[in-house]
């Protein structure tokens, strides 16, 4: 479980948010949903140690830091090394703890279609294919806290519910604790069990209502519209405040 516990972050004395409580189980997705600027990559940054700031973060009961526990991040950008090829990119986790494993690499390659793409550079792949080797090289490493920070933003509609696809597929094959950060409505819906809406340097925890429904069937489930219309509603309502 991680359990963040009264969280803060300022910038040249200037507050991003402040007292942020909150935690996330074991086999749960949270979507952290807020507009741009209230402090979302921020709240990343500092989960993972990246940021001073008051408070304190634990995974397990321990604090999180990159050397004590494997953590994987998946920003906006993907964050690919364009020197190294696909298949490099994704083992790099594994290098890095200095335990390559090949096949491991190999099948997380085929699991996310990029097998053919093995020896590309990230330059020569579209949009979505980079995306798919930015989720291949988070989930290879079997991590223990995931975080993604604005992971499907720059996706086309029809790429990104392929690549929401593969991300559950995965993640039910090894759940963790995820943060899905967006500002996207739609994705947290159909992605997380909880929401958690920040605004004005504070967060508040919503139910996420479709949250009982298998995730591929809740953008087609009849209340759909409604939920997501209530959703806006409220959310737009403490963004106002």
């Amino acid at each position: 479980m991680l359990e963040v516990t009264h969280l803060g972050v300022a910038y040249a004395h200037t507050p991003v948010f402040a007292d942020l409580t909150f935690s996330v189980a074991a086999h749960e997705i949270l979507a952290v949903i807020g507009p741009s600027g209230v402090g979302k990559t921020t709240l990343i940054n500092a989960i993972c140690g990246q940021l001073a700031h008051t408070g304190t973060v634990t995974l397990g009961k321990q604090p999180v830091t990159p050397q004590r526990q494997r953590l994987a991040l998946v920003p906006q950008d993907y964050g690919l090394l364009p020197w190294l090829r696909v298949a490099a990119n994704v083992g790099l986790p594994l290098q890095l703890r200095h335990h390559p494993a090949p096949q491991r690499v190999a099948a997380m390659l085929a699991a996310l279609g990029l097998t053919d793409v093995a020896d590309r550079y990230p330059a020569a792949l579209s949009g979505g294919q980079r995306q798919r080797v930015a989720l291949a090289r988070a989930f290879v490493s079997q991590p223990e806290l995931l975080l993604l920070d604005e992971a499907f933003s720059a996706l086309d509609p029809v790429v990104k519910q392929t690549a929401y696809g593969l991300f559950e597929a995965q993640w039910q094959a090894s759940p963790m604790p995820t943060l899905v950060v967006t500002h996207d409505w739609e994705e947290a819906l159909v992605l997380s069990d909880r929401l958690f809406v920040m605004t004005n340097g504070h967060g508040t925890m919503m139910a996420n209502p479709l949250s009982a429904l298998p995730r591929a069937a809740r953008a087609h489930a009849p209340q759909y519209p409604q939920v997501l219309t209530d959703l806006r509603k409220a959310v737009a309502a403490q963004w106002a405040e």
